[in-house]
């Protein structure tokens, strides 16, 4: 496991002048929070540090997972990461949908860039349709589903 190296800026001060280190949590929601503020690159490196904490936090992998493909298009690591998560809890129907909705963008934007080099847009499009419908077999609230269900449609009609 990696070294975390620590500063006064990672730590978290109480009232009572306590310092404490900050939780994989504490980072995770430090990294939403740079997020929100556009520091793309801090809220990853806030996600990184979460999960060297916590190699087994499976909310910090999704978010940067995510973060990679959407945000930095990097996509091997993007995938890489959500994969990690989706090992971690194959029944989590957030986590399925999440990565079942990055293979499909990462499809969509091999079919952009043609002569791309990392994978085949067709195979991404049906790992990406083998997710969905995890998800909707797992049974989730109604609007997670929906949502899979209409992607779902979308990449069935893409690959006729």
């Amino acid at each position: 496991m990696p070294t975390i190296h620590r500063s006064p800026a990672n730590r978290q001060r109480y009232p009572d002048g306590v310092t404490n280190e900050p939780t994989a949590r504490d980072l995770l929601i430090r990294a939403h929070a740079l997020h929100s503020e556009g520091r793309i690159d801090d809220a990853i490196a806030s996600a990184r540090q979460a999960i060297a904490l916590n190699p087994g936090y499976v909310d910090a992998w999704s978010y940067l997972g995510t973060t990679l493909v959407t945000r930095k298009l990097a996509f091997a690591e993007g995938l890489d990461a959500l994969e990690q998560a989706y090992a971690l809890a194959p029944d989590d129907a957030g986590i399925v949908y999440g990565l079942g909705w990055c293979y499909e963008f990462v499809a969509y934007r091999l079919q952009k860039m043609p002569g791309e080099p990392y994978r085949d847009p067709i195979e991404m499009y049906r790992l990406a349709a083998a997710m969905l419908q995890r998800c909707i077999d797992l049974n989730p609230e109604q609007g997670l589903r929906d949502d899979a269900a209409d992607l779902l449609a979308s990449i069935e009609a893409r690959l006729e």
